[in-house]
């Protein structure tokens, strides 16, 4: 099986440049395989081959200190590729036109769907 390269369809958030973004997208590379993390300068594009996921916990893990989600991760969300389901639990993103993967947790009240 070839690695994702970048040049496959990927999805995944863009993050303003901040130390929190720098948490997430370490988060999101401990959560998924072959993720590509590119600082841009005043962003970081992070993108992970058909679905991406972050879990709460393990942000929570990084940080040591409690994290609200929905709420934070959106502060610092300037854009995404993909779908996008967010949940108390952590985020998911994935391919438009495919399924929706199975969700992180139960799903919040403004779930993207």
């Amino acid at each position: 099986m070839r690695a994702f390269d970048g040049d496959s369809p990927g999805v995944g958030p863009v993050l303003q440049s901040t130390p929190f973004a720098q948490v997430i997208a370490a988060a999101i590379v401990e959560d998924n395989e072959d993720v590509i993390v590119s600082d841009r300068g005043g962003y970081l594009r992070v993108l992970a081959p058909r679905v991406c996921r972050l879990s709460r916990a393990t942000v929570e893990a990084a940080t040591g200190s409690p994290v609200r989600f929905p709420g934070e991760l959106e502060v610092i969300m300037s854009s995404f590729a993909g779908r996008m389901r967010l949940t108390e639990h952590g985020a998911v993103w994935w391919l438009a036109g495919e399924s929706a993967p199975d969700p992180l947790g139960p799903p919040a009240s403004d779930a993207v769907r």
